[in-house]
């Protein structure tokens, strides 16, 4: 019974290191290229006749401008922005709502579509994307009138 107790005791004793493994991991990291953007082409929802009622102009981005209740003319284009990233990449493309002010008076711009050269947003094999921005205009009922300008947030990331 003696040597139980005493064996007991020595394995209570005996240091966890016995019980310790080492093992090496791995890693790695795949460094890409840092994302430019800069607009080619402002966004401009060309002329727009107001009515008593408030409406709402889409700005498609093939350039072309159109409303249901309000009065579209004049030359507008969509928004064209050129990008830079790691090449054969596809790229995530948000935007912030904008609006475009004229002294006091303002409208908001909204509900943005794109499309991109090459398509889904991926980069081509040189790491370059061409995206086309439309938006909506969200006119005031009896809008003044004036030139407005104003700007919005197109955010890209990998």
């Amino acid at each position: 019974m003696k040597i139980h107790v005493i064996a007991i005791v020595a394995a209570i004793m005996v240091p966890n290191a016995l019980y310790a493994v080492s093992v090496t991991g791995n890693a790695s990291v795949q460094i890409q290229n840092a994302i430019t953007a800069s607009q080619t082409q402002q966004m401009n929802f060309g002329k727009v006749t107001p009515a008593a009622t408030a409406g709402v102009v889409t700005l498609t981005p093939a350039g072309v401008a159109s409303s249901s209740t309000l009065g579209t003319y004049g030359t507008p284009a969509a928004g064209r922005f050129a990008i830079t990233a790691q090449p054969s990449t596809a790229l995530t493309v948000s935007f912030a709502n904008g609006s475009v002010t004229n002294g006091a008076n303002s409208m908001t711009v909204d509900t943005f579509t794109s499309t991109s050269t090459p398509a889904s947003n991926t980069t081509d094999a040189s790491g370059n994307l061409a995206l086309n921005v439309g938006a909506n205009l969200n006119v005031g009922a009896n809008q003044a009138a004036g030139t407005y300008n104003g700007t919005y947030t197109v955010t890209v990331s990998y």
